[in-house]
């Protein structure tokens, strides 16, 4: 049919038994828009975007640059989707060997690809009376949420506008892509906080809720799939391989599953959702919640963990206030954190000696309120992996802390010597008006990934040293127009200068052998 719909007989059902509304009578169901087949993945391809199906998405993968979405959350969601299948699809890549196998042949088997996708093709439909796809059919529907509220960026609810300005009274219908693509987010990253719906008062995080998601990106879909598909052995069904979630299974949280399984959890049914068809697009979803998780040892191969002093393992967030770059020493095993699976996985394959990126996405929450939603590109260079350049990337790490440290002092003299004898609120708050700290860091996103690429080299922790330096001095320039040309604000400039000296000079000297000299500019007044 030209609308994507289809007529699904349905085994067992006689006419006068459906009792649910909405439901058509005489053993038939509507199924329409089938995520395998339809336009819905955003790839760039030949150098446009374009929408695919997953099974184009799959067998036409060496083809594909990369998918391609203005949302990080969806650039996660839809690479786990894609993840998933093949885990399930492809059971007998059991290690590396295998997937350098698949490498040389150069594109996934279309064989047991497409096996796989006839055989659960009816649990893919985005509208199903019976098996909506990670839906729940029978959901009330009595007090239906706007599509926005599945989307983080929007405006709805409590979520902080962001992005967007919608109603929750009235919005905008959304195309059936779009509503695809705005469900699997939700269900990956929906935040834990009150639901009051269907016995349930607070609902619990999506498994990505907090954590930020590595992803390893190759030079096509293909090899960035192969990348990031870390052999394990599937121990849950995937969520289409098992019977339909019912309202009543969801109830009261009735259903608990353990957070495990690869394929289930890179597609989990965090909410009991059901997208409302409008025709042609989405406008509401009725709502409730989905399954509770139950953490258990197993952990994400898309995350990074590490140790708090409670012996209490934790998955490593996105922070509000700083690049991810500069917590990825607490990652590191000598930092008693735990990489990424995927990233010891793509540094496996001798072969590919091509710098791969390292993909950082994910959102930043305080409890059940969206905050930011981030994407963090570096390079991603196996060197970080060896005790050699863990060792290097670490000193690196601590030399930007210790010398932001030391500008932190460098703002608090400064304000000291402006201001005089004034309380502490108004001290701290002429310290955040300063530019210094904003503009160190600032240039250091910038040159950090200068860093990890030379991480091979002996002199990279040298070359680091003068990038923070440059950067100091350029923000301290700025931060000097900033300030004011009055006499006491000269003269406070003049102190801040000499401390900035020693700050300066420290960093020189940082694991400099006994008796060496640092710079002698570094160690002399810096110049206004």
């Amino acid at each position: 049919m030209s609308d994507g719909s289809a007529r699904v007989v349905l085994e067992g059902w006689a006419g006068d038994d459906v009792l649910r509304q909405g439901f058509p009578k005489g053993g038939e169901t509507l199924a329409k828009f089938n995520l395998i087949e339809e336009a819905w993945i955003p790839v760039l391809r030949d150098g446009r975007v374009v929408e695919v199906g997953l099974k184009e998405a799959l067998l036409q993968a060496q083809e594909i640059a990369r998918i391609e979405s203005p949302s990080p959350l969806e650039e996660a969601a839809l690479h786990r989707l894609l993840l998933a299948v093949l885990y399930r699809a492809l059971p007998d890549l059991k290690d590396q060997y295998d997937l350098e196998g698949l490498l040389q042949e150069g594109g996934f088997p279309s064989g047991a690809i497409l096996e796989y996708l006839d055989r659960y093709h009816d649990r893919f439909y985005l509208f199903h009376d019976t098996a909506p796809f990670l839906q729940i059919p029978d959901l009330p529907q009595d007090d239906p949420r706007p599509w926005t509220s599945l989307v983080p960026q929007l405006a709805s609810g409590n979520n902080p506008t962001l992005f967007d300005h919608s109603l929750d009274d009235s919005p905008l219908p959304i195309s059936y892509p779009e509503a695809a693509r705005a469900l699997l987010v939700h269900q990956a990253f929906a935040p834990g906080g009150l639901l009051r719906r269907m016995g349930v008062v607070s609902a619990k995080d999506a498994p990505l809720a907090r954590p930020a998601v590595f992803l390893v990106e190759g030079e096509n879909l293909f090899q960035t799939l192969i990348l990031n598909l870390v052999p394990q052995e599937d121990t849950e069904k995937a969520l289409w391989e098992r019977p339909p979630l019912q309202s009543q299974e969801v109830w009261g949280y009735r259903t608990k599953w353990p957070l495990q399984g690869v394929s289930l959890v890179y597609v989990w049914p965090s909410r009991g959702i059901l997208l409302l068809d409008d025709g042609d697009g989405v406008r509401w979803t009725a709502y409730g919640p989905g399954v509770e998780p139950v953490d258990v040892a197993w952990r994400d191969p898309m995350v990074a963990y590490r140790e708090d002093k409670k012996g209490n393992v934790l998955a490593l967030r996105l922070n509000m206030d700083r690049s991810f770059w500069r917590d990825f020493a607490a990652m590191q095993p000598s930092s008693g954190g735990r990489l990424p699976a995927v990233l010891t996985h793509a540094a496996g394959f001798d072969h590919l000696d091509q710098a791969f990126s390292l993909r950082v996405l994910g959102q930043v929450s305080d409890q059940a309120k969206i905050l930011d939603i981030r994407r963090e590109v570096y390079p991603f260079s196996k060197a970080m992996l060896t005790p050699k350049g863990e060792l290097l990337l670490k000193k690196g790490l601590e030399l930007a802390e210790s010398t932001a440290s030391g500008l932190t002092s460098v703002t608090w003299l400064l304000a000291r010597e402006v201001l005089g004898d004034r309380d502490r609120t108004e001290l701290e708050n002429f310290v955040k008006s300063l530019p210094l700290m904003r503009l160190f860091w600032h240039r250091l996103d910038a040159d950090f990934p200068k860093f990890v690429r030379a991480l091979q080299d002996e002199a990279a922790v040298d070359l680091w040293r003068q990038v923070l330096r440059q950067a100091a001095l350029w923000a301290w320039g700025e931060t000097e127009r900033f300030v004011g040309t009055e006499a006491r604000h000269l003269k406070a400039l003049v102190k801040a200068r000499g401390a900035l000296a020693g700050v300066l000079s420290k960093l020189e000297d940082a694991d400099a052998p006994p008796g060496a000299k640092g710079s002698t500019e570094a160690k002399g007044e810096v110049k206004g």
